[in-house]
């Protein structure tokens, strides 16, 4: 599909219950694909339109997928699976948006009749990124041109073990 075909007219989308579910490329969105280590891969979603029980506007966003991102620790590549749900209060652009003080289980957002998802998509999934990844087990990279020192531990434990240093 087209960029241009993801744009929808959110109110009536929300008010007549509608659905859409697609699959583009991770390199079809600059700012994921400019964090990506590979921008490779598809990323999932599916957008449906809910009327709320007081006449209120929402769309539901659920997105899934993987992306090869960096570890921050031994910077290597390394795939984080997300798979984000969110729900979202859909409010003309010419009233403000409620507090965000609330206990509600959405975010408010301003949208209209030409409302352009992909843009959304992507943030969607910008905002479930960890701060810092990391490996569950990596070892962070050596300084250039520095040699691997044995650790204090492992030199404290052969004193220990009546082995002596290498020195």
């Amino acid at each position: 599909m087209s960029r241009e075909s993801y744009t929808i007219d959110a109110p009536a989308f929300a008010r007549e219950g509608r659905h859409l579910a697609a699959r583009e490329p991770v390199s079809g969105f600059e700012r994921l694909a400019a964090l990506a280590v590979a921008p490779s891969g598809d990323l999932e979603f599916e957008v449906a339109g809910v009327r709320g029980d007081q006449g209120q506007l929402f769309v539901d966003v659920v997105t899934r997928g993987t992306l090869m991102i960096q570890c921050q620790r031994c910077l290597g590549p390394m795939p984080w699976a997300f798979n984000t749900r969110g729900r979202l209060l859909l409010v003309p652009p010419d009233q403000t948006l409620p507090d965000e003080d609330t206990d509600e289980d959405f975010d408010s957002i301003h949208a209209d009749s030409a409302f352009a998802l992909l843009p959304l998509i992507e943030d969607e999934v910008l905002l479930a990124l960890p701060f810092a990844p990391r490996h569950e087990q990596c070892e962070p990279p050596l300084p250039l041109g520095a040699v691997a020192k044995e650790s204090p531990f492992a030199v404290l434990e052969n004193v220990r073990a009546g082995k002596g240093s290498k020195d």
